[in-house]
């Protein structure tokens, strides 16, 4: 598996990759090529493909740290030895877990904390960074979901929903929105940022 730093250095180009594809259709809506409906579908589908690369890569740092080459920073040391990352795996998944509980930072830090001192690097995320991606939690849900439980939390816990036109108070407008005009800023921009500054803070912490 690729060092640390290398995993980082490919979730930030993805992302990138991401929200270029969001401002090309923009420009193809400029110039009346496409639907506003094809764009909000784009900004879905292109935040969920964030959120899922996200998740993927805080598992991958999880087995990294654990399994991996050790960091030589002070402080970073595990508290386990594991044999393979497979066994790890099996660890995590004990009894009948489907998928590892790494949704959430908190909640990555605390099985992180099971396995290396203070949950590092996935500690090393700054406060900010963890509030946004918490918010991007909440978005995720309500786009695959689609639930009225999930949509309820997003208008009522993500901070400039309430804000919108009740018409407008949907996942996908809400990240085509903008929330700053100079220099001109998109809220999907603020997430992907978040998740990009995020990442590079682990790496930071542990490399």
């Amino acid at each position: 598996m690729p060092k640390l730093g290398k995993q980082v250095d490919r979730f930030t180009h993805s992302i990138a990759r991401l929200a270029e594809c969001c401002a090309r259709v923009e420009g193809q809506y400029a110039a009346s090529r496409l639907q506003l409906s094809d764009i909000l579908l784009v900004y879905a589908s292109s935040f969920l493909s964030a959120c899922a690369k996200w998740e993927a890569l805080i598992e991958a740092c999880m087995f990294e740290a654990a399994c991996g080459r050790p960091s030589t920073r002070p402080g970073n040391f595990r508290h386990v030895r594991f044999r393979s990352r497979q066994h790890l795996r099996e660890l995590l998944l004990y009894p009948n877990r489907d998928y590892l509980p790494v949704q959430s930072v908190k909640a990555a830090t605390e099985v992180t904390a099971l396995l290396i001192n203070e949950g590092r690097p996935i500690s090393g995320i700054s406060e900010p960074n963890r509030t946004h991606l918490q918010q991007a939690g909440w978005i995720r849900n309500a786009i695959a979901h689609e639930s009225a439980f999930a949509l309820r939390v997003f208008r009522e816990k993500v901070p400039g929903v309430a804000a919108m036109l009740p018409n407008q108070r949907t996942p996908a407008r809400f990240l085509r929105s903008e929330f700053r005009i100079n220099p001109r800023q998109r809220r999907y921009e603020l997430y992907f940022a978040a998740m990009s500054s995020a990442a590079r803070e682990i790496r930071n912490s542990w490399e």
